[in-house]
This record gives C-alpha cells, sequence and structure tokens, in this order.
C-alpha cells in the first residue's frame, strides 16, 4: 500500500493536485470494487418484490369476484342470479263475447297500455269485480284502480308488477324485483311498441319527425331507487311509461280485474 501511495506521489509531482482526502477516497473506491458481491441481499430483494406482486395478485383477483355483478343491474346484482319469469301472462288479449252478473263491460277509452296495437282501447273491456274475492292478485294482472289525473281521481286500467313485501327498483328502464331482473314482455320500460332510445329514435326517423329524437329517452331509460312493499301494497303501472301512472297501491283498492276485450 505505501509503495502504491509513492508511486502516486510521483506520477502527480512534489505538488501533486491529489490531496490526501481524495487519495483516501480513491483508495476507498478500489476496495468497494474488489468486494465480493452480495449475493443474499439481492436474492432478499427479490424475494420481498415476488411477495409484493403475489399480494397485488390475490387482491385484484379478490376484487374482481366480489365485483362481478351486472353493469345495468342493481348494486349486488350477480350474473349468476336467476331472471325472474311470467310464463302465465301472455301479451295476447282475450276476446270475449258475452258475460256474467259479475262482470261487466268498461271502456277504458285511454293509451295507458299501449303497446303498439292500441292495447287495452282497441274494444271495450270485460272486467270482473268479485275477480279477488276468490284468488290473490298475481304478478302480470291487469287491473282497474283509481288514479289522480288533471281532471281529478277516475278509474283507469294498470298492471301488476311486484306483489306484496316484495322489494322494488328500475335500473336504466328495467324493473329487477327482489334484486332480480324482472324478464317479461312488461318488465322494461316501453312506448307505443319501442323498449329502447335507439328503436324509438330510428322510427321517429323512418316517420320523417327528427324533432322527436330523443323526446323518449328520460322515460326509456328512467330509474327509481330500490323500496319495499308493505304487505298488503302491490306495485301498479301501465304498458306505455309515458302514458300511464306508476302506482303503490293497497291490495283492497283494486277495484276489478281485467278480463280481456267485449266484442258483440
Amino acid at each position: 500500500m505505501n509503495k502504491f501511495k509513492r508511486d502516486l506521489d510521483e506520477f502527480v509531482g512534489e505538488s501533486p493536485r491529489f490531496k490526501e482526502p481524495l487519495k483516501r477516497k480513491i483508495l476507498s473506491d478500489m476496495k468497494k470494487e474488489q468486494r465480493p458481491a452480495n449475493r443474499f441481499a439481492d436474492f432478499k430483494y427479490a424475494a420481498v418484490l415476488m411477495l409484493l406482486l403475489t399480494v397485488a395478485t390475490t387482491f385484484l383477483v379478490l376484487n374482481m369476484d366480489g365485483n362481478n355483478t351486472n353493469p345495468s343491474g342493481p348494486a349486488g346484482t350477480t350474473d349468476e342470479l336467476p331472471v325472474l319469469t311470467d310464463p302465465d301472462t301472455v301479451e295476447e288479449i282475450e276476446i270475449f263475447t258475452e258475460f256474467t252478473d259479475s262482470q261487466e263491460i268498461f271502456d277504458f277509452g285511454y293509451d295507458g297500455m299501449d303497446r303498439g296495437n292500441y292495447e287495452y282501447y282497441e274494444h271495450p273491456l270485460l272486467i270482473d269485480s268479485e275477480a279477488y274475492q276468490e284468488k290473490e292478485p298475481d304478478r302480470g294482472d291487469v287491473v282497474i284502480h283509481e288514479a289522480e289525473f288533471f281532471d281529478g281521481e277516475s278509474r283507469t286500467v294498470g298492471r301488476i308488477v311486484a306483489l306484496p313485501g316484495e322489494t322494488v327498483e328500475i335500473v336504466k328502464g328495467q324493473i329487477y324485483i327482489n334484486d332480480r331482473k324482472l324478464d317479461t314482455f312488461y318488465g322494461q320500460a316501453h312506448r307505443r311498441g319501442y323498449s329502447t332510445i335507439e328503436e324509438y329514435n330510428e322510427a321517429m326517423i323512418e316517420m320523417n319527425q327528427p324533432q322527436n329524437i330523443d323526446a323518449m329517452k328520460e322515460i326509456l331509460s328512467q330509474s327509481i331507487e330500490s323500496f319495499k312493499l308493505g304487505e298488503d301494497e302491490v306495485y301498479v303501472m301501465g304498458d306505455d311509461w309515458f302514458r300511464s301512472h306508476q302506482l303503490i297501491i293497497k291490495v283492497d283498492e283494486i277495484q276489478a280485474e281485467v278480463l280481456g276485450y267485449y266484442v258483440k
């Protein structure tokens, strides 16, 4: 080591530019270069990195599974939750040519149930005021009840979509019952044969009515926060969401069941 110092002094001359502190630094750097690599430290850092990556991956997987929800459904609704169907209710309206003492003719004359073919007002309706004396209201039933109009209360027609004790939510025009999608012809927003804003706008363009484009956007994409019905309540609404009421009514406020058309 002394020889190295002497050689260094001879190389820089009698008045060296490299003072004693600089010499010590150079020697220190040389010793560091001669040290063997700390393989244990490298392994330790690699192990920590792998552990962090594993934790991050596990966190992402768990959160993806926990958030595997239907993007258009209510919070907590998973894709695997079975839909709610109504195979007993059909769109076709039954036709009657005669009636009994408990039945009467009701001339509705309003388009609140219109699905594009003048449903429930093309002909007078046959209704049964004693129907629910023998049975309970059922989902899909079309009933007579009172509703508030601009000129006061009067009888109108609506469809039962939710039953006593059920939880109802509407998300972007789709009805959910107890967090289950109501997968029926009346389970989503409707306006005279159109159930989406795209269908409605296309029809307006074909009818050369561009001023009406997007006019039904709010109706066809309507959302209503979740609410729970009482044990004596049902939720009724017309099939045409723009021209009808959406109401919670008491079961005993149902005045009659609509059986179909009355045609002489």
